[in-house]
């Protein structure tokens, strides 16, 4: 499908203070600290310094850094402009603010390469884990396996046609590109996911599994009911060989003589 466009510089013009004319670098964060860089010739281009201008589908769960871009005048930083990175793609993620979803954008030219050299110093946050997961304000069963909504799906080729949507909130202890303003609607009428503004087809059983809240493991989870009742015929067998086993013949008690 077409892809929106986004001016990032109009983002971070409106985000900055008024006296913050220009950006002066970047620093990012990982799970050992931060470390910051300064760099003059950020702008590039429509897009701005966050990319080309196209968003781009959303990262997979994976590693990721906390980074924000310095903005300021005359080499003096009046404030900062929060972001996202996920190297593996190299794929910087907004958050979502006052009503808008999460933007993912692919990070080219000297930004780019200032985040990858910035990452290669830092040891990065490991993928999160979900404390809960609501659907439609209800908690869904095994919330870890709701990751999964960023790793599947292939191209649609229609819109949502469904009288019915659920929407999926994932929740972590801490902020996460993909737990921080990011939005998450299954149609399962349709066997679609919105994610982040990125439309995909999705299996209907997936669908269907995440509208009731139930887990999204590859093939539905477990079997706990079949593993059960086989654990069950297992301890009766044991019993019974125990019971029917045959015994050993006693042996004779050796005979005092005096």
């Amino acid at each position: 499908m077409k892809k929106l466009m986004l001016v990032a510089v109009v983002a971070l013009l409106c985000a900055a203070p008024a006296n913050a004319k220009e950006l002066l670098g970047a620093q990012l964060c990982g799970a050992g600290g931060c470390t910051t860089e300064r760099q003059a010739g950020l702008f590039e281009g429509q897009g701005g310094p966050l990319g080309d201008g196209m968003v781009t589908p959303p990262a997979q769960v994976g590693p990721w850094y906390r980074g924000a871009l310095l903005l300021g005048d005359r080499g003096k930083v009046y404030g900062r402009f929060a972001f996202y990175y996920v190297p593996d793609g190299r794929l910087v993620a907004q958050p979502g603010m006052d009503g808008q979803t999460t933007t993912w954008l692919k990070a080219h030219g000297a930004l780019g390469g200032l985040l990858e050299r910035l990452a290669a110093k830092l040891r990065p946050f490991p993928a999160p884990k979900l404390v809960d997961v609501a659907i439609n304000g209800k908690l869904a069963s095994d919330p870890q396996s709701y990751l999964r909504l960023y790793s599947i799906g292939s191209e649609a080729k229609t819109y949502p046609t469904d009288t019915r949507s659920v929407q999926i909130v994932l929740e972590t202890a801490h902020r996460t590109p993909w737990s921080d303003g990011n939005k998450l609607v299954v149609y399962p009428g349709s066997n679609l996911l919105m994610r982040d503004g990125e439309i995909v087809s999705i299996p209907g059983d997936v669908a269907a599994r995440a509208a009731n809240g139930e887990s999204l493991t590859v093939g539905g989870g477990l079997p706990w009911a079949l593993l059960a009742a086989a654990g069950a015929v297992v301890a009766l067998l044991g019993v019974a060989i125990v019971r029917f086993r045959p015994r050993a013949a006693p042996r004779p008690v050796p005979q005092a003589y005096v």
